[in-house]
């Protein structure tokens, strides 16, 4: 089994490796540039050119909030065509079968 123990060998080790790790230089003016290209996106609305319209909905659809809301919408529209087309069925039927107690099918044609 290994054992943890530190020597003060391991510590200066760790020591040289951290000075010897190599740190790049920025370019002067990185920070600006970075929050100025922030500031621009945060500003204006994304692009929906090209397979990027495709990928905007499909990111749209699958936040919960707003898949909840177009469930809700889809299933109150199917209801409302749903009993819209019924009754109209309805009264289609209930006018054929007056007819018929009326005024025999033979008859009329």
């Amino acid at each position: 089994m290994k054992t943890n123990s530190q020597t003060p060998e391991d510590g200066k080790l760790r020591t040289f490796l951290r000075e010897c790790r190599p740190t790049p230089e920025l370019p002067p003016g990185f920070k600006d540039a970075v929050w100025r290209r922030i500031e621009q996106t945060e500003g204006s609305a994304p692009t929906l050119s090209g397979a990027g319209w495709l990928d905007a909905l499909a990111a749209w659809f699958l936040r919960p909030r707003q898949t909840f809301a177009l469930t809700a919408a889809m299933l109150v529209l199917g209801l409302s065509l749903g009993v819209a087309l019924s009754v109209s069925h309805i009264n289609d039927l209930a006018k054929e079968r007056y007819l018929d107690s009326v005024s025999p099918p033979a008859l009329r044609q």
